[in-house]
C-alpha cells in the first residue's frame, strides 16, 4: 500500500539536492504543524472546561495533530542523519 510512497521518499533522500530542499520544507511544515497542534489544544481544552459537547471531536483532531507532528518530526530527523552521515562521507574521501 504505501510502496510508492517509500520509493519516493527513497529516492529523495538519495539526492542531495532533493534532500536539502526536503528538509527545509519539513522544517518550516513542523513549525506549521506544531503551532496548529497547540492552539487546537488550547481550544480543546477550553471546550472540555466549559463542558461543551463538541470536546470529542477537538480530542481527536489533536490527536491526529500530534500524529502528524511526529511523522513530520521523524522524517526531518531521518533526512538530518542521512545528510550528516553523507557530510561525513564526502569529508573523508577528500581527506
Amino acid at each position: 500500500m504505501f510502496k510508492k510512497q517509500d520509493e519516493d521518499f527513497d529516492e529523495m533522500a538519495a539526492d542531495s539536492i532533493r534532500r536539502r530542499a526536503k528538509i527545509a520544507d519539513l522544517s518550516w511544515r513542523r513549525t506549521w504543524i506544531g503551532c496548529c497542534a497547540v492552539v487546537v489544544t488550547f481550544a480543546t481544552v477550553a471546550e472540555m472546561l466549559s463542558g461543551e459537547k463538541g470536546a470529542i471531536a477537538g480530542v481527536l483532531i489533536t490527536a491526529i495533530s500530534f500524529a502528524s507532528l511526529t511523522k513530520c518530526e521523524s522524517d526531518l530527523r531521518l533526512l538530518r542523519v542521512i545528510e550528516r552521515l553523507q557530510k561525513d562521507k564526502d569529508e573523508k574521501t577528500t581527506a
